[in-house]
């Protein structure tokens, strides 16, 4: 058994040599590494930075995007003992400031010139950090342009610190044998939705652990594509991409511009993404079936309506239900009476339409896994009706990230799955009393992926993390008769109405984004008579549902007296098809906004989750007007 990621991943360099490890066609220039070449780019840049004066303990900020040079840099500190401090390129300045001073990281690796230009002053101010890795090669650019140079600070181009280290190669596989299971493997700050981050120190064994336990229900082999699309500093694509080079398999970057082209194209067998993603792609057909001839249309329509009505009848059949006790002998032949007339008109259904939709993901697809947000009903129902294998996993950060995560082989749609194994999980309720099943309380967390504290925050630390290793997730769940978890929302999150009526924000948001007219949405109503809704429309559908042409000017849509109403009933409307929401779920009013929620304004976090404190902070004034 690998005692580190290093080990691990030199481990499977052994055994895939002529293996295709990385492939990013998209890169400039174009890169495509067997793990023979990785393990030696590894290496070498790993002798680079012991040559830098890299020591077992020490902090290196790792700041870019996704690229073969990221994975390279992050597997050759870990490899040495060094510990990664990753984020993403598009971090604020004052964001990153926090990090490598927070983190005391003595090195830096920058994934270009501007981001130096963007950085240099604030960073000669952190007095820990002694050099600064360059991955486009551009000190001697900034040297000659006589940007600012970090006074002290050491700026060296990738390139070169991968060409002092080819001699180094013994010290490397020396320094590999010296690091354990127990030691830090990575310091990553969450994104969180409030406050500033946190640090959360992710050892060794929890991110082999994930390697070693996940089970998705189906062999990877050696050579199996997984298509890389989520940030890599993330520790949700992080850990994808330890998992798959832990069984071997091709790693293919690609982004949001190429994504629909990829899929086709490589024919994956593993897709780590987001709801984001799976909503892209029914949007994207909904808008194909919106153009279709009426005729055409209505009998898709129907179709889709009875292959959601088979699937529903056959997940009680077979006990597949996120249902809190199991179905009576009377419920399962009932359902499977109406499945027997609607089985022929699926499979017609499916040999007319579904297959193609499922050949927008390749022919090979093994399965695509959702996490890092809820995946909505409507979504779970309609990839299921076409055959799409979409599982549905559950982390956190500080849980480096799985705790739970579906399985082909018993998918319960709606749930997230059964806790991974030698993983506990508790509902409790706010006394910390635990649960029944089926009851919807507070999910706690014990297991060998939980972190052991905040990095320098006691505080914080005593907050979430009993003495005996249980984790408060801050997350509400229960759990099925079948012993599978549901999420419920955020805790935190939750409204309380001036009726005294509870509400999970979350809930709504995700039935209601199923609706054409929502592109980005935030429920809002604390103490407040009812619910109301600031959301960013789809503004080209929402000027063909007024009556005005496509291209209409946002300014003249904002001003249209009819279109916060169309957007509100259109969202009652998915909420009252979707049958699971009480009169005082419904939304009275809706504010539209021109501008979208972004990383780059602040009120979404890179991971594309809506900072409910700085949007409610931002707009307190409308929400106030608009629910008075």
């Amino acid at each position: 058994m690998a005692q580190s990621v290093g080990q691990m991943f030199f481990a499977r360099v052994a055994a895939s040599q002529d293996v295709v490890a990385l492939h990013a066609p998209h890169h400039n220039p174009p890169i495509k590494l067997t793990y023979g070449d990785f393990g030696k780019k590894v290496k070498h840049f790993a002798g680079g930075l012991l040559k830098l004066g890299l020591e077992k303990g020490d902090k290196v900020a790792l700041i870019s995007d996704n690229c073969p040079q990221w994975i390279i840099s992050d597997l050759a500190i870990l490899c040495v003992g060094g510990i990664s401090v990753p984020r993403g390129a598009d971090t604020s300045v004052a964001e990153v400031w926090y990090i490598i001073n927070h983190s005391e990281a003595k090195g830096a690796i920058l994934q270009n010139k501007r981001q130096y230009v963007q950085l240099a002053k604030e960073l000669s101010t952190i007095p820990t950090l002694q050099w600064i890795v360059l991955l486009d090669d551009s000190v001697e650019t900034i040297v000659q342009e006589q940007s600012f140079v970090s006074p002290g600070i050491q700026l060296v181009n990738y390139s070169d610190v991968c060409n002092s280290g080819e001699a180094g190669e013994e010290l490397v596989e020396e320094a590999v044998k010296q690091v354990d299971r127990e030691d830090i493997a990575a310091l990553v700050y969450t994104s969180g939705t409030t406050g500033i981050p946190k640090g959360v120190p992710l050892r060794h064994r929890n991110l082999l652990y994930q390697c070693e336990t996940i089970d998705l229900g189906f062999t990877i082999n050696p050579g199996d594509v997984l298509l890389s699309i989520l940030p890599a500093w993330h520790v949700y694509e992080r850990i994808a991409e330890y998992f798959g080079m832990y069984h071997g398999t091709t790693i293919y970057y690609t982004d949001k511009r190429w994504l629909k082209d990829d899929m086709a194209k490589v024919d994956p067998s593993f897709i780590p993404c987001v709801p984001r993603i799976w909503e892209s792609v029914y949007d994207a057909v909904m808008a194909k079936l919106s153009k279709a001839a009426p005729r055409k249309r209505q009998l898709v329509e129907f179709l889709l309506k009875s292959s959601r009505e088979f699937i529903v009848h056959r997940r009680r059949v077979l006990g597949k239900e996120a249902a809190k006790y199991p179905p009576s002998l009377k419920e399962s032949l009932k359902a499977f009476l109406r499945i027997i007339p609607l089985l022929p008109l699926h499979f017609f259904a499916d040999f007319l339409v579904y297959r193609k939709i499922r050949s927008l993901t390749g022919k090979r697809l093994k399965a695509a896994v959702s996490g890092g947000g809820t995946l909505a009903p409507y979504l779970d129902d309609f990839f299921e009706a076409v055959g799409v294998p979409i599982l549905n996993g559950y982390g956190l950060t500080e849980t480096s990230p799985v705790l739970a995560v579906r399985s082909v082989k018993n998918n319960i749609r709606g749930s997230v799955g059964l806790p991974l194994r030698g993983t506990e999980i508790e509902i409790r309720d706010e006394d910390g009393n635990v649960l029944p099943q089926g009851e919807v309380g507070v999910i706690w967390a014990r297991g060998p992926q939980v972190m052991s504290g905040y990095y320098k925050n006691e505080e914080e630390t005593r907050r979430v993390l009993s003495p005996d290793g249980w984790f408060n997730t801050g997350d509400l769940g229960w759990f099925t008769w079948q012993g599978h978890l549901v999420i419920s929302g955020r805790a935190k999150d939750t409204i309380v109405l001036l009726s005294g009526e509870n509400v999970e924000p979350e809930r709504i948001e995700t039935v209601a984004r199923k609706s054409p007219l929502v592109h980005q949405i935030v429920v809002v109503g604390q103490d407040k008579k009812a619910l109301g809704a600031l959301v960013v429309p789809e503004w080209e559908t929402l000027a063909v549902v007024l009556n005005l042409p496509p291209n209409t000017p946002i300014e003249v849509l904002l001003n249209n007296p009819n279109a916060a109403k169309v957007v509100k009933d259109s969202i009652n409307t998915v909420l009252r098809e979707d049958g699971g929401f009480r009169s005082f779920e419904f939304i009275s009013n809706v504010h539209l906004l021109a501008e979208p929620f972004s990383v780059e304004n602040g009120m979404l976090t890179q991971t594309m989750k809506p900072k409910r404190n700085v949007i409610l902070s931002r707009y307190a004034r409308t929400i106030d007007e608009m629910l008075s």
